[in-house]
């Protein structure tokens, strides 16, 4: 599966995704991991600086919203995209947060 640049925040400010989950890195970071509903491709999200749990809506560090789509899943290619960025940043461990973040409201 090939990994492609996502349009600026300019073009695209927001983006709903489906089959989402929430993952912490070692430094603390958490991310939108899921499928971008538009085009069903997998995506990650840059840090979720607020989240709203009730509306399933945040915001990360590159003023994107992002709107989360249905129970939470598992998005092979999202998956897929995450352990590409994770390389890319290396990431060596992570932790999915999803269940915390629900239950706490906090990002």
């Amino acid at each position: 599966m090939p990994v492609w640049n996502v349009p600026d925040v300019s073009t695209e400010p927001d983006i709903s995704i489906s089959d989402w989950q929430i993952f912490e890195t070692e430094d603390g970071s958490r991310h939108f991991v899921g499928s971008n509903i538009r085009d069903d491709t997998g995506r990650v999200s840059t840090t979720i600086q607020e989240f709203d749990p009730a509306l399933l809506r945040g915001v990360t560090s590159s003023g994107r919203v992002y709107q989360l789509v249905g129970p939470r899943g598992f998005s092979a290619d999202g998956q897929y995209i995450w352990e590409r960025w994770c390389a890319v940043n290396g990431v060596t461990s992570y932790t999915d947060v999803t269940t915390h973040v629900l239950v706490e409201g906090k990002t």
